[in-house]
């Protein structure tokens, strides 16, 4: 009887063509971040098998507390730690009760909450003082922690077919113990984001600061409210963030969920603390995006000065962006406090063009911008109007895309004078033929 071939036999290329085919098969959700345990059953067939669907289940692991020391086992060979992408360490807190859905943690649970997330964390990190930098990815390594309760999640169904969190986990915000906690340096992790229970800036920035290689953070912010936490949490931030994060090139903030309870927003502000830091933080990025944490037309203040505007201080002139290529921002209007910004639908198309023309003028400023997308939205009798701008350069053109508006004069010079100072050819699309779009 003739020997068996070895799939080794094949071509290289042939060989990699099946195991991507089974393992699609294997998987509908392949390519989404979700593996099915089934397709780790395949490393079993032979060591060459083992090798290549470890490309596949190594790639996001998902780590917990109970597992750190399975965990720091199964990956201690370099082979395996250089395949892994994403490390998601899920800190579960306490469970409660279905009546305490609506209610706030107590001081006592909050307490208990602090102190699961902290020990929780102390003890990962002193697990991953076993990686060096050597031993990653050259795509990098990220860090996805995800903190939340078995019971956040609501019977309530949302729009999207998903289910909805509970009253409780949306107002029971999370701080780490910074007088208990010590926290080792990490030089493995490229990538921070936090998701789940809405977890302090201030006691996020403790974390970034023991990541000495970390350049991409995604974070929530506290609401733009006057409460005196919320106030507190976003002037701390934007503070220490170029002290804590000085190697950080990709920023991306959010706001939290909606809040239950609406508090209102403080005064316009263009020229605080906050605005000024986040201004000067962003020209060592080299992507930068938010949405409603942060007000556009505030951040763009200094591209706004003219008659009838506040002057900016001496020490606030206009940023420069020298390495800036991907500009990503989403404002809201009238939707619900503190994000209603104006009072009617006139002084919301007012704002949405100061912001698309501030930008433009900024632009001017960002030599090395590759792609910007400018999104605002506008609720009006229960109607959301989009207007976006979109900014793509390749090649040594620019093409800009215009979607939900007519662009007036101002808003075209601005842009194109940002543009012709770069010595580059422009391509301006309307892509909408709406007669009763607004001007802006």
């Amino acid at each position: 009887m003739a020997a068996v071939a070895s799939i080794n036999s094949l071509p290289y290329e042939v060989r990699q063509t099946i195991y991507s085919l089974v393992a699609r098969q294997t998987d509908s959700h392949y390519g989404r971040g979700r593996l099915a345990s089934t397709i780790a059953h395949y490393a079993a067939v032979s060591r060459e098998w083992q090798e290549e669907f470890e490309r596949f289940t190594f790639r996001e692991l998902l780590v917990t507390p109970k597992r750190l020391k399975s965990f720091s086992h199964i990956v201690s060979s370099p082979r395996r730690r250089a395949i892994v992408q994403t490390i998601c360490f899920h800190v579960s807190l306490d469970r409660y009760e279905p009546h305490l859905d609506a209610e706030q943690e107590t001081s006592v649970e909050r307490r208990r909450s602090t102190e699961v997330l902290t020990t929780a964390l102390g003890s990962f990190f002193r697990a991953m003082t076993h990686w060096r930098k050597s031993d990653t990815s050259p795509l990098g390594l990220d860090l996805h922690l995800l903190v939340d309760s078995p019971n956040d999640c609501s019977a309530l169904v949302g729009k999207n077919g998903g289910p909805l969190v509970t009253a409780r986990a949306l107002m029971s915000y999370l701080k780490l113990d910074l007088e208990t906690l010590s926290l080792p340096y990490l030089d493995v992790f490229s990538g921070f984001r936090c998701t789940g229970r809405h977890l302090q800036p201030t006691s996020i920035l403790d974390i970034v600061s023991r990541l000495r290689a970390l350049e991409y953070l995604d974070v929530e912010l506290n609401h733009d409210t006057i409460r005196n936490r919320d106030v507190h949490q976003r002037h701390h931030f934007a503070v220490d963030l170029e002290r804590h994060a000085e190697t950080v090139r990709v920023l991306s903030l959010r706001r939290p969920s909606p809040m239950l309870t609406p508090s209102p927003a403080p005064p316009k502000q263009p020229w605080s603390t906050f605005y000024a830091q986040m201004r000067l933080f962003s020209q060592q990025c080299e992507s930068f995006e938010f949405d409603d944490c942060i007000d556009a037309a505030q951040f763009f203040a200094p591209f706004l000065v003219g008659p009838g505007t506040e002057k900016p201080p001496i020490s606030q002139e206009a940023p420069f962006w020298t390495r800036l290529k991907r500009l990503n921002m989403r404002n809201s209007y009238l939707m619900k406090a503190p994000y209603l910004r104006v009072t009617n639908r006139t002084d919301a198309l007012v704002s949405v063009h100061n912001v698309l023309v501030a930008a433009g003028r900024a632009a001017c400023r960002m030599p090395e911008l590759q792609f910007a997308r400018i999104c605002q939205y506008v609720l009006t009798d229960g109607q959301l109007e989009w207007f976006v701008l979109m900014y793509e350069r390749y090649a040594g053109k620019v093409t800009l895309r215009m979607r939900g508006f007519t662009p007036g004069k101002t808003l075209v010079d601005a842009w194109k004078r940002s543009i012709a100072d770069k010595g580059i050819e422009l391509t301006i699309y309307r892509e909408t033929n709406d007669p009763n779009a607004p001007e802006l």
